[in-house]
């Protein structure tokens, strides 16, 4: 959240006017199914009104940018259970009190320095100076006004201020927390790994007839049926709406040079590189052989070698199988470094060596293809769909709606389809929940409702991300409890499998409560047929997986120590339980941190830092703040 809030102080004077502009595409959009048409605000923050619209904008903003980071691996169902409309408001109300807080500081903005910062934009200047008719031009184009534009700005220098006003009281890192945060890094513990897990228990347990019809009576439960159920619907379903909906060229023209900006293809790059790898955790003698391997191949490269077999033959990457070829990628997917350093070169050109948080890199730049924006014929399908699809929803909702009263005044569904001529009513055979006939609507809201009508009863007009439907229960079929016979395969293994776990538990923390009085863990083992196993040293963060150790137990693995060398209880994953024992702990000299990893650990010490003492405050000023929210934003 505090992140959000610190990128969002940042939108429009670091990103610049072409994401403003792009904004403002958005929020002078079609309207949806949220905006509100009376005048009352969404939200109230001391007196401070954030209207339906400015909420609206910052919500369409908000999925915009999801959709662009995950593209089509991100349904709107999921969108939904994000929480988008909570996060939005929040956002909302962070960035006012900060605003608020800001000028109860004393802190204001300037005109000059408003006036300086427009200036200074690049995108309002011809031949190197600003140009006044440009910026009007431009604004007016993108149905923005000078005195919005200019009051954006301010919000945006006012939040500015506002950080930089309170991170100025957490600015100071001790080497003391440098140097324990590099201890705790990088210390590692190695021990002694006893499993114990259900699957020898599985091979040798004989089930007692008695016991598991005992244990049945009381599970039986599990093994009912599932609900099933029959219905009669009416689906009402936009992509059936879609198809009638005529689109003009005006409109796709009108619609393409709106958006023209989410067509554009960035500048993109296709580079190889050969990797010697090198992270925080490599020895300072490690990072030494590596760079001196990369600067081997670096003077082997300029000397005329062939690059791509160079880095067949050197390279760490997986990327060697094909020459270190990294494809064509745009700016911003690398990490910070690499980008910089492949976004400054020309082809044919090979860089220094460059270092990232993976070690050295030595980097080729093969061609570069040109920022490009997609024809209007190559999104002209989208766009007719899109455009349909804005159509469909409201004229949808009307048909169904208008169906839906017709059913009511006709009394029953039936009635309804014997006065409409051409209405096909879809009749199902039974189904349950996991099995549904292939043509209804598997939205989980949908079948929670339908799921919860009685037998007999008609629904409202449900909504799902595909239409609308109307549905009667006709007949409900109820799950019976079967007889152990009935089951008794599947009965038995189930029994068998929760006695192995449950035998395999008590072992667990027997084998713990014998080793912990004393006894000899490598003799208890053996008598358990168990099998000891000697963890390498663990370290937090560590990439490399312990085959003795799952990586979620490393942290416990850590807390061990001389005078608590076991655990207090068993540490279970899954059906698994594992007892460990403290062997030994090393702990590096702070002498032994480089300087690169000495400023990566300031860096981080400092954020942590800002964003504790942001949240009090931002804590505080809501805590003594009047804060209304509109109950229609989250329905």
């Amino acid at each position: 959240m505090l992140q959000l809030l610190r990128n969002k102080a940042q939108s429009t004077i670091i990103q610049g006017v072409v994401l403003v502009i792009a904004l403002v595409f958005i929020f002078w959009g079609v309207g949806t199914n949220m905006m509100s048409s009376g005048r009352d605000a969404a939200i109230v923050i001391n007196d401070q009104e954030i209207s339906y619209q400015d909420f609206q904008r910052r919500y369409d903003q908000t999925i915009n940018d999801y959709r662009q980071q995950f593209g089509d691996a991100i349904s709107d169902q999921l969108l939904k259970g994000l929480g988008l409309k909570q996060q939005v408001i929040n956002q909302l109300i962070q960035s006012t009190l900060l605003r608020q807080g800001t000028l109860e500081m004393g802190l204001m903005v300037a005109p000059v320095e408003l006036q300086t910062t427009i200036q200074k934009m690049p995108h309002f200047q011809k031949d190197g100076a600003f140009n006044m008719e440009l910026y009007k031009s431009l604004l007016a184009a993108n149905r923005m006004t000078p005195h919005s534009f200019e009051d954006s700005i301010r919000e945006d220098l006012l939040t500015q201020k506002g950080l930089a006003a309170i991170n100025s009281f957490a600015s100071i890192v001790s080497d003391t927390e440098i140097n324990e945060m590099y201890q705790r890094e990088q210390e590692t513990v190695t021990v002694n790994v006893v499993k114990v897990s259900p699957d020898p228990f599985l091979n040798t347990l004989v089930v007692d007839d008695k016991e598991l019809a005992d244990w049945f009576e009381t599970e039986k439960n599990r093994y009912r049926g599932e609900q099933r159920i029959k219905l009669k619907y009416l689906p009402f379903l936009y992509k059936s709406a879609m198809a009638a909906i005529p689109i003009g060229d005006e409109q796709i023209l009108a619609r393409y040079e709106k958006e023209k900006a989410s067509y554009q293809i960035p500048e993109k790059r296709q580079a190889r590189h050969i990797l010697f790898k090198a992270d925080r955790n490599s020895s300072a003698e490690e990072q030494a052989a590596q760079r001196k391997k990369a600067e081997d191949a670096l003077a082997k490269a300029r000397a005329g070698q062939d690059f791509a077999t160079l880095a067949k033959n050197l390279s760490d990457d997986t990327s060697k199988t094909r020459g270190g070829d990294l494809g064509a990628f745009a700016r911003g997917r690398m990490v910070k470094e690499f980008d910089d350093a492949v976004f400054s070169m020309q082809p044919g050109t090979i860089s220094d060596i460059v270092t990232t948080p993976f070690g050295y890199h030595i980097i080729k730049l093969e061609r570069i293809l040109p920022a490009t924006t997609r024809s209007i014929d190559e999104v002209r399908a989208e766009i007719v769909s899109a455009l349909q699809a804005e159509q469909a929803r409201p004229a949808t909702f009307q048909l169904a709606n208008t169906a839906y009263e017709d059913i009511i005044a006709a009394g029953s569904l039936q009635a309804y389809a014997e006065k409409h001529a051409g209405t096909s009513i879809v009749a199902t055979d039974f189904f349950s929940r996991t099995a549904l006939p292939a043509d209804l609507e598997s939205d989980p809201k949908f079948l929670d409702t339908v799921f919860s009508l009685k037998q007999g009863e008609l629904s409202s007009l449900i909504e799902t991300p595909s239409g609308y439907f109307i549905v009667f229960t006709e007949t409900i079929q109820e799950p019976a409890l079967p007889t152990l016979d009935a089951v008794q395969e599947r009965a038995t293994q189930d029994y068998r499998l929760v006695k192995a776990r449950q035998m395999a538990e008590e072992s667990a923390q027997a084998f713990l409560t014998k080793v912990t009085s004393g006894a000899d863990m490598a003799a208890t083992a053996q008598e358990a047929k168990l099998t000891i196993l000697k963890s390498g040293p663990l370290r937090r963060n560590n990439p490399v997986p312990d085959p003795a150790l799952p990586a979620s137990l490393v942290e416990q693995a850590l807390r061990l120590g001389p005078k608590a060398p076991f655990p207090k209880t068993p540490l279970t994953i899954g059906d698994d339980h594992y007892i460990l024992q403290f062997v030994e702990r090393q702990v590096p000299s702070p002498a032994t941190m480089g300087e690169s990893a000495k400023k990566e650990y300031t860096a981080s010490l400092l954020q942590q830092k800002q964003d504790r003492l942001l949240g009090a405050w931002l804590k505080h000023q809501e805590k003594n703040s009047t804060i209304v929210t509109s109950k229609n934003l989250l329905q």
